[in-house]
């Protein structure tokens, strides 16, 4: 509960699983995507592993393994003045560290490494993200999530703003995402979004 957002929600979310949430806007379906990602003070019970656990910030999401994907990837999703390397690897700063140092070489490969995973068209990773398509800009938000390596991973309207071509291939990542063991929630007001993917 996160009133007034929403209240007495309540639902179970398998690995391998493919969850939809949909609604108008206004709904709430927003603030629930952001309460289990740790941004919002909720009540109730979280439990991962059948034992409860404690989200009260984003930092305790991504501890848990827990990605998010926001429906506004301009203002919240991206740093659009920087490369896609910065975009990419940003999440995973200490998985990709060795020691306390940072090796550019290791981030370029790493991002060079999902824009070939995802079908990113891109000339290179050092490209400032505000250069792609709606939808390269998409998978390149999805990237650094993936890059962390979830459990759990929030899609909050995924294809929104995409094109017909993009959103196909976004959804075959999703359905593939799924088979290898992420459980996944999509939150979107497409309805034949949510009946394609879920």
């Amino acid at each position: 509960t996160q009133r007034p957002a929403f209240e007495d929600v309540s639902f179970e979310l398998w690995p391998r699983e493919i969850l939809g949430i949909t609604g108008q806007l206004g709904c709430g379906r927003t603030e629930l995507a952001k309460a289990l990602f740790g941004i919002g003070k909720t009540q109730g019970r979280i439990e991962m592993d059948g034992g409860e656990v404690s989200i009260r910030s984003v930092q305790d999401a991504h501890r848990l393994g827990i990605g998010y994907v926001p429906e506004d990837r301009l203002s919240e999703g991206l740093f659009l003045e920087r490369s896609l390397t910065d975009n990419i690897t940003v999440a995973d700063v200490d998985g990709l560290a060795q020691g306390i140092l940072l090796s550019a070489e290791k981030l370029t490969r790493t991002a060079a490494g999902w824009l070939s995973e995802l079908d990113i068209a891109a000339e290179s990773p050092q490209i400032p993200a505000k250069n792609l398509s709606g939808g390269n800009q998409q998978r390149v938000v999805l990237a650094k999530w993936l890059q962390t390596k979830p459990r759990l991973l929030i899609l909050n309207c995924p294809t929104v703003g995409v094109d017909v071509g993009s959103k196909s291939q976004i959804h075959e990542e999703v359905k593939k995402l799924a088979r290898s063991g992420i459980g996944i929630i999509v939150i979107s007001d497409d309805i034949g979004e949510i009946l394609t993917l879920c």
